[in-house]
């Protein structure tokens, strides 16, 4: 075995090189730091030393007249992960109080790793008084700026028009408390803005803006729809937030018909402003919409198919993962 080893003496800041007190610990990094603690007690740390699952860091309490060294039973705060104890230590002059301290603790807020420092304040018998920072800081909540096209061309049946103003009262419902905002144009030949997120943040009852709204009937123009809704629903004038994740959901039965754009003339529009689009297929079988180059991923627990193919996500299946329990 290969030990760390620790020499230690109690003859203020002279060294005993004659007859020395070594302290041995097969603990990884044992040593790298050193604090002395009340008369002939030195606190050791041993930082990258693995305790236990999301646990690393141990302080070690020596004693200079036995030349033993015992490991310090700390009742570890949960979300005190992998913060490597013991990095660094400081003392008071009176040796009433501890602090060990660890720069790694991490924290997963959605697809991000955070890494921050934290520190446990120990009494004089080695006990925790508190942890610093008391308690961990609310993950950052991103802006998000969501914009649902929907199909309400003659080719879309009431009941599943019926069926797209549910689900998008779900979605506003699904995301309420967190920092986004939502804006509905509806399409067919026509294109009708029904509330801009300026108005969505007006309103006392933001999910009520839907309520009122009347199928249009005609042909399917989506390619022109998603056009008005980077040029203008994305619009500061309309209350989209420049900081903001910018979203669009396609909500239709995938078929444009007669419109006078093509895909191919809009979506580079829409990926230079940096619009993440979902496009949901509202019945079976799936109508693809191979020139709408979907980007699809999960998030929130929705389904998305692989972003390699360019489907159109079911309807049934994105609604009962959206909202467990319902059909």
């Amino acid at each position: 075995l290969s030990f760390k080893v620790l020499l230690a003496s109690c003859h203020g800041f002279n060294l005993d090189v004659e007859e020395p007190t070594v302290f041995r610990e097969d603990a990884d990094s044992f040593g790298q730091s050193v604090v002395q603690f009340g008369g002939s007690r030195l606190v050791v740390g041993a930082p990258l030393e693995v305790v236990a699952a999301n646990q690393t860091g141990r302080l070690y309490d020596c004693a200079s007249s036995t030349g033993t060294c015992q490991p310090i039973p700390l009742h570890i705060p949960p979300e005190a992960v992998n913060i490597s104890l013991g990095l660094s230590l400081a003392a008071s002059t009176n040796h009433s109080w501890l602090l060990a301290c660890g720069p790694t603790m991490h924290r997963a807020c959605g697809e991000n790793m955070y890494a921050k420092g934290s520190c446990l304040l120990l009494g004089s018998r080695l006990q925790i008084i508190r942890t610093v920072p008391a308690a961990l800081p609310e993950c950052p909540v991103p802006e998000m700026d969501i914009v649902f096209l929907i199909d309400g061309s003659g080719s879309i049946d009431h009941s599943e028009f019926l069926q797209m103003k549910a689900f998008v009262r779900a979605v506003m419902g699904w995301f309420e408390g967190t920092n986004s905002s939502f804006s509905l144009l509806q399409y067919s030949n026509l294109l009708k803005i029904h509330f801009t997120f300026a108005e969505f943040h007006r309103s006392s009852s933001p999910r009520s803006l839907v309520d009122p709204i009347v199928q249009l009937k005609g042909l399917t123009y989506t390619a022109t729809g998603i056009l008005k809704v980077v040029t203008e629903l994305f619009h500061s004038k309309n209350g989209a937030r420049e900081s903001a994740k910018k979203i669009l959901i396609v909500i239709t039965d995938g078929q444009k018909y007669k419109d006078p754009l093509e895909y191919s003339a809009v979506i580079p529009q829409a990926e230079k402003a940096g619009i993440i689009r979902y496009a949901i297929g509202v019945r079976p079988p799936l109508h693809c919409c191979p020139g709408l180059s979907l980007r699809l991923t999960q998030a929130k627990g929705w389904w998305a198919p692989p972003p390699q193919r360019p489907l159109c996500c079911r309807w049934a299946m994105l609604s009962r993962s959206l909202l467990p329990g319902r059909s």
